[in-house]
């Protein structure tokens, strides 16, 4: 295996904290949705979701993955997450998880608050 450039390295740090983060906003939607919270996280989480299903969208693919093949890191970051076998299944999967999250908030109406 070839040694990773310094910037190749810190461009993954990167991309695994937004990816880890995305997948945070993804729970947390599926928990309001579960719970029928509505906040400003959750407001928070759905632009996330959006600005990242655009910029996918946009680049026809992830923007930071196409920058880390620009710096000689031609590995994934799904291929290192979930393997080669799955990888190609992860933005399918991910986008149908989150329009099903969305799908269910909308179906769900606000709990009623517990005050009098």
């Amino acid at each position: 295996m070839d040694r990773l450039s310094r910037q190749a390295r810190v461009l993954r740090v990167l991309h695994d904290a937004i990816g880890i983060g995305e997948l945070a906003s993804l729970g947390y939607l599926w928990y309001c949705a579960v719970t029928r919270r509505r906040d400003g996280w959750l407001r928070a989480s759905t632009v996330v979701l959006v600005g990242e299903g655009v910029a996918l969208l946009a680049a026809r693919g992830c923007p930071l993955g196409i920058l880390q093949r620009r710096v000689g890191d031609d590995l994934a970051m799904f291929e290192r997450w979930f393997g080669p076998r799955l990888a190609p299944f992860a933005i399918p999967t991910f986008t149908g998880l989150a329009l099903g999250g969305v799908a269910l908030l909308r179906a769900r109406p606000v709990k009623p608050s517990l005050e009098r």
